[in-house]
């Protein structure tokens, strides 16, 4: 899938003379004076539009490949517009920790006189009703929704945009497949880490509906090592069982009842600087503690600490399989969902060991992607992915949330990053209309 990347399926020499120009016409617009500066604006604004109908021309007949995304359940067919947007708001992807643990799943199951006195002491139609109301007011969802009108022939309005969508989703397969030829998606590599419970059997359904688009899988690294955490296993017996769990998925059926084509890790946002090692005896002892502190509370940094030396082993075990067969890891990078993650440790900087995976001297140099392009820090992604030729860059989840100003961060990035480098990726999640 890395050789299938969209800044290569583009004429580049077309492509190139068209960021050279609209480069120079940001360039002159930044040189005016103070009183020029109204018509810098406008030169600089011309320029970033200019560019971005030059790459719609170039890129919308293009067969595209999704270097990241997620499988989709049939849970969002029918809909609401409030409900719509909370599936979608990456502010509402922890909403759980709103409030005290399990109080959102009661509310969720429970008769209108439970959900009263549960939403009279916590305030959960507040908080969640603030979410939507601000995610309601983003400029991408005001695009979106003109968008999803255009595409189902409907009053440019979210509540005839989710009644026209609901007569769709009578046939949600149908539905998702019809949006996957209309984004002309011919590869999608499906992370099966976040998956809303999904089997085998989903992900088949998933498969099905979405052909001709081709689908492949890539394992998580936390989603193996979760089960075995929870259990009371002497140190050998949990790497080895680690070490086959990894093997099967990457070598046979052992994701989910798919092969695996390469593996994420979420491990930069719970640890921030990440240090690969083969220090049994430190991993071991971080296992012993990590068993006698699961029940532990405390601030979520000291948790997302516990066990760090174990979970430094487990990555550095696959990502040495991963390094075997010349496939890559993706690395959550940048983005993220707060209060779930602590966005302060997701810097791109922090994943240079990883990049370099070092042994006896020697830079060893597995295929990395940082996803999500590092937002906000686009600028250290895009040098990380400069200076080592193993490193890639992918844009996913950056684009398409941060709509007017996505053409600005792009020629950030053609500064620094080889276009051969540059992966497309929706990481798209719960709602087909992301891909």
């Amino acid at each position: 899938m890395i050789s299938r990347m969209v800044a290569g399926m583009v004429n580049r020499r077309t492509f190139a003379k068209a960021l050279a120009g609209t480069g120079q016409a940001l360039i002159l617009a930044r040189q005016g004076s103070a009183a020029q500066s109204s018509a810098a604006s406008r030169t600089e604004n011309a320029g970033v539009e200019r560019i971005s109908r030059d790459l719609l021309q170039h890129i919308k007949p293009l067969p595209v490949d999704d270097t990241h995304c997620h499988a989709l359940t049939d849970k969002d067919a029918q809909t609401t517009p409030d409900q719509f947007l909370e599936r979608m708001a990456l502010a509402a992807m922890p909403e759980a920790r709103y409030f005290p643990p399990g109080v959102l799943e009661r509310w969720r199951k429970a008769d209108a006189t439970a959900r009263k006195q549960l939403d009279t002491q916590y305030g959960i139609e507040k908080t969640i009703g603030e979410i939507i109301f601000h995610f309601r007011e983003s400029v991408f969802v005001r695009f979106l929704t003109k968008e999803m009108a255009r595409y189902l022939r409907c009053k440019p309005d979210l509540q005839s945009v989710i009644a026209a969508r609901n007569e769709r989703g009578r046939n949600y397969g149908q539905y998702i497949g019809d949006l996957f030829r209309d984004a002309r998606l011919a590869h999608v590599m499906v992370d099966t880490g976040f998956n809303e419970g999904m089997d085998s059997s989903g992900f088949g359904a998933f498969e099905l509906a979405i052909a001709p688009t081709k689908m492949r899988t890539i394992a998580r690294v936390e989603t193996i090592q979760a089960p075995l955490l929870r259990e009371d296993l002497p140190f050998a017996e949990l790497t080895a069982r680690f070490t086959e769990s990894v093997r099967k998925s990457l070598d046979e059926t052992g994701n989910f009842g798919w092969k695996a084509w390469g593996m994420k890790s979420y491990l930069l946002p719970r640890l921030g600087l990440v240090q690969p090692h083969y220090d049994s005896e430190a991993a071991k002892k971080s296992w012993e503690e990590y068993r006698s502190t699961r029940t532990a509370t405390g601030d979520r940094e000291t948790l997302s600490d516990r066990g760090r030396k174990l979970q430094e082993y487990l990555f550095t075990i696959a990502l040495e399989e991963c390094l075997k067969r010349d496939m890559p890891m993706q690395m959550h990078a940048g983005d993220g969902e707060a209060p779930g993650v602590i966005l302060r440790r997701q810097h791109p900087y922090f994943l240079e060991e990883v990049v370099r995976f070092d042994r006896d001297g020697i830079m060893r140099m597995p295929k990395i992607i940082p996803i999500h392009a590092g937002y906000p820090l686009v600028g250290e992604a895009a040098w990380l992915s400069h200076l080592y030729t193993n490193c890639y860059f992918e844009i996913s989840l950056m684009n398409p949330l941060i709509h007017q100003g996505l053409v600005r961060r792009f020629l950030e990035i053609f500064e620094a990053v080889p276009l051969s480098k540059i992966l497309f990726g929706s990481d798209a999640y719960h709602l087909p209309e992301f891909y």
